[in-house]
């Protein structure tokens, strides 16, 4: 009986040992332990940011949900003429600092480049997605990024013959 009771107790302290922090002998992920499920919703903050000199947006962020390697943010345009967003460049870091290029998604399609019309006092809602270096979507590589994360989207809109410039910054946590 003392055999069995020592024997349990010393597998149980080495379990114990290799779960800790600092112990070496097993990879990181293993180490923590979490839940493979994520029992409450992502929160997120959006901000626009004005580049200097510029003036208010002339569109709005309406909605913004947050999932692993994706944003996606329905956009108004509330003036009484169309406009015309370019998307010019983009960063979605995570929080151990790996910075991964982005694309954008408007459509059925993949990430594109190109620049998106909103007509006047409608919407429309774009995902942002992390790519890999080869351009392939982050989560479809198996990967995923888990919150905390931050998006930053640098564009240009365009109405009429107003130009302004800014970024979107979307914190998820």
């Amino acid at each position: 009986m003392y055999r069995v009771w020592s024997r349990h107790i010393g597998t149980v302290g080495l379990v114990i040992l290799l779960l800790l922090p600092g112990c070496q002998f097993l990879p990181p992920e293993l180490r923590s332990l979490k839940s493979p499920i994520r029992l409450s919703p992502l929160k997120h903050e959006v901000t626009v940011q004005s580049a200097s000199g510029m003036g208010p947006a002339p569109f709005k962020i309406d909605q913004a949900n947050a999932g692993s390697a994706e944003v996606t943010l329905t956009i108004s345009n509330p003036t009484g003429s169309t406009i015309r967003v370019i998307w010019t460049e983009g960063t979605f870091i995570t929080a151990d600092s790996i910075v991964y290029a982005i694309g954008v998604k408007t459509g059925q399609d993949g990430p594109s480049t190109a620049s998106t019309t909103i007509e006047a006092n409608s919407t429309i809602r774009m995902t942002i997605v992390a790519l890999t270096n080869d351009g392939k979507l982050v989560a479809s590589k198996d990967k995923s990024i888990e919150a905390p994360y931050r998006v930053g989207l640098k564009l240009i809109v365009e109405r009429s013959i107003e130009r302004w410039k800014g970024t979107v910054w979307v914190f998820v946590s």
